[in-house]
């Protein structure tokens, strides 16, 4: 019996369009090939291994130049200077093509790059100049009583308070005002003695020892003139101000008992006050030169400055040295406790400055780059003075005129790995080829 799907008649043209899809697709890629232009790229470094196109030089290598054109070591990124590869392109770190390193270019002790770079880049220079820095800092300060003019007022003897002018701590006195009344009473019978021997005639060598007597208990001058003058024992001792200024302790209370030993009251002076700033150890050179205080309460106006004096002791933990000035306070503006600032002005002594930001601080050492007469960069290790502003003092390592870089310095640091090249780049040393890919 025969299979009815043998006997199926084939459709007509079907093996045709199996055998034209293939033949199209060959025909696209041969035209493909044909038009699309190809594009010389880098290859990475992993691809490159794969691959066997290794694209990393060693140092030295050169590719032979053509006719007229300079020898070419090997192409580099910038940015990543110690990466070599032997053929130009694309960066395969950064968005940016390989730059060609010329055979010229590593000779001589120099760094060389290219003037098209240096203008892209905006690296620029200038001089070392010969001048004199100028220092202004401002401290923040604080106002203080002057403890040169601080009363403390005792009794001086063992008694009682009889009155007492009220008061109260921060209450103003002037000198001579009236604190309290002490009543003494063992003075009575030593009064009494000494009014005795006078009546009695004695001689004076007797009347000026009891006299003296009675000065060393505490009985002040004024109270033996009245005892001479009125022939009566004086009992009641007058307490007032020594100076003029504020209260700041007061245990005077009418009906207490008062011992020799115990403090009354301290009084403060307050003109002149103190203005007491903490200035850091690295600073300490401004205070030698002027000084002028301001307070944000009044900041029109001047106040003399009468004497300015550097502590002996810094602070251990901020490591910085207090410095007190002594200021006329003749209206009493200046209040203890206010906020002050102080400025300190100074000149140094003549010597080469260059500026703040061409220098390389690589912790040990520091550096500058200097640019030579053949327009090659060679590092060039300095030490440094003070510093103020955006200028710094060399002491050593330039001469007056020298061109040294003072903008793009990330361009060189990045063309001679300045962290780790550059003690090996001044003493005339080659620079290793990278061991590994990036």
């Amino acid at each position: 019996m025969k299979d009815k799907t043998t006997d199926r008649p084939r459709p007509r043209g079907k093996g045709k369009r199996t055998l034209f899809i293939p033949t199209a697709i060959l025909a696209f890629a041969a035209l493909f090939q044909l038009f699309v232009p190809k594009t010389d790229l880098p290859l990475s470094a992993a691809d490159a291994a794969v691959d066997g196109h290794a694209n990393h030089v060693a140092p030295g290598t050169a590719v032979p130049p053509a006719a007229g054109e300079k020898e070419v070591l090997y192409w580099y990124d910038p940015m990543y200077p110690g990466t070599r590869f032997d053929k130009p392109g694309k960066s395969p770190f950064m968005d940016m093509r390989l730059v060609p390193r010329y055979a010229d270019e590593a000779k001589g002790e120099g760094i060389v790059i290219d003037p098209a770079q240096l203008q892209n880049l905006g690296l620029k220079t200038s001089r070392v100049a010969s001048g004199k820095l100028s220092f202004a800092r401002d401290f923040p300060a604080n106002v203080e009583f002057n403890d040169h003019r601080k009363a403390v007022i005792q009794p001086r003897a063992d008694g009682f308070v009889s009155s007492a002018t009220p008061l109260a701590v921060g209450d103003f006195v002037e000198e001579g005002d009236l604190l309290a009344t002490v009543t003494v009473p063992g003075w009575a019978s030593d009064q009494s003695e000494y009014l005795l021997l006078k009546s009695q005639n004695a001689s004076k060598n007797i009347l000026s020892g009891v006299r003296e007597k009675l000065r060393l208990s505490g009985m002040p001058e004024e109270m033996l003139a009245r005892v001479d003058s009125t022939s009566r024992a004086q009992t009641e001792l007058k307490i007032t101000s020594p100076i003029a200024g504020v209260v700041t302790e007061l245990s005077i209370f009418p009906g207490m008992n008062a011992d020799r030993s115990m403090t009354l009251a301290v009084i403060q002076g307050t003109d002149p006050v103190w203005v007491t700033a903490y200035v850091p150890e690295k600073d300490l050179h401004l205070t030698s030169g002027r000084a002028r205080v301001t307070l944000p309460a009044f900041p029109d106006r001047a106040f003399e400055i009468l004497n300015l004096s550097v502590l002996p002791k810094a602070d251990p933990v901020t490591r910085s040295v207090p410095v007190r000035l002594t200021i006329r306070n003749p209206g009493g503006l200046l209040k203890p406790g206010l906020l002050a600032s102080l400025r300190l002005r100074s000149s140094g002594e003549e010597g080469l400055l260059i500026p703040t930001q061409s220098l390389i601080d690589l912790g040990e050492e520091k550096r500058v780059i200097v640019r030579k007469e053949d327009g090659s960069f060679l590092p060039q290790p300095v030490k440094t003075g003070f510093a103020s502003g955006d200028q710094t003092l060399v002491s050593e390592g330039l001469s007056e005129g020298d061109e040294i870089v003072s903008v793009g310095l990330f361009l060189i640091d990045s063309e001679a790995n300045l962290r780790g090249a550059l003690a090996r780049l001044s003493d005339g040393e080659p620079e290793a080829s990278p061991s590994s890919d990036p």
